[in-house]
C-alpha cells in the first residue's frame, strides 16, 4: 500500500472512530434510542470497513519511476583473428654442376619485425671445422634459386644450408661478408652459425 493509501485509510479511519463514540455517549443519554443508534453505529462500522478493505486492495503506487527490469541486449565479444605465425621456410635442393645445386625455398607466416632473412651456406672443410657463408637475402616470399661452394671447397664433404633470421647488427655484417666473398675471398664468413634458424638445414648434394 502506498503512503497515501495508508494517510487516507487512517483519516476514514478516526472520522469513523469519532462518529461511534458520539454515538455510544448519545445512546447512553437517550436509552430509548439504543436500538436506531445500534444500527447506525453498525452501518458506519460497515462502510469505514469496507472502506478499509478496499484501500487495501488498491495496487500501490511507485513513489518515482521505476527502474525498467528488461535486460540490454548482450554484446558478443568480438572474436580476434588467428594470430600469424612467424616466418618459416620449407626447404629442399636439387643437384646441378659439381659445385651447384638448386635450393626451393617454401616461405610461410610472417616476418618477424626487427629480423632480416638469410639463407646462409654451411661449408664442412673435412677438419672439423664449419664456416657459415652468408649467400642470400631472403624476402619472406617463396623463392628458388642456384647456390654455389667456394671454388677450393672440396666436394666429397656434405654440404648444408639453412635460413637464419638475422638482427640489425648481423644484417650489417652478413651484407659486409657477402662483398668479400670471390675468388679471393678473405673473411667472408661467420666463424659459427648466427642469428635464429628459421628453417630446417637442407643438404646440398654437390
Amino acid at each position: 500500500m502506498s503512503s497515501d493509501a495508508i494517510s487516507i485509510t487512517a483519516a476514514i479511519s478516526g472520522i469513523i472512530t469519532v462518529i461511534l463514540v458520539a454515538a455510544f455517549l448519545y445512546v447512553r443519554k437517550h436509552s430509548d434510542k439504543w436500538t436506531i443508534m445500534s444500527f447506525a453505529a453498525a452501518v458506519l462500522f460497515g462502510f469505514a470497513t469496507v472502506a478499509q478493505v478496499a484501500l487495501a486492495a488498491a495496487p500501490a503506487e511507485p513513489d518515482g519511476e521505476s527502474t525498467s527490469s528488461t535486460p540490454g541486449p548482450s554484446i558478443a565479444p568480438t572474436a580476434s583473428g588467428p594470430t600469424p605465425q612467424d616466418l618459416r621456410y620449407q626447404l629442399s635442393s636439387s643437384p646441378g654442376d659439381s659445385h651447384t645445386v638448386k635450393v626451393t625455398a617454401a616461405a610461410s607466416g610472417e616476418p618477424e619485425p626487427g629480423l632480416t632473412y638469410w639463407f646462409i651456406l654451411e661449408v664442412n672443410w673435412g677438419d672439423g671445422n664449419i664456416d657459415y657463408y652468408p649467400r642470400r637475402k631472403m624476402t619472406g616470399r617463396s623463392t628458388s634459386f642456384d647456390l654455389t661452394i667456394p671454388a677450393n671447397a672440396e666436394t666429397q664433404y656434405l654440404r648444408n644450408g639453412r635460413v637464419y633470421g638475422l638482427d640489425s647488427a648481423q644484417n650489417s655484417q652478413a651484407e659486409d661478408l657477402l662483398k668479400r666473398q670471390g675468388a679471393r675471398g678473405v673473411d667472408d664468413f661467420f666463424d659459427e652459425a648466427t642469428g635464429q634458424p628459421v628453417s630446417d638445414a637442407v643438404k646440398l648434394p654437390y
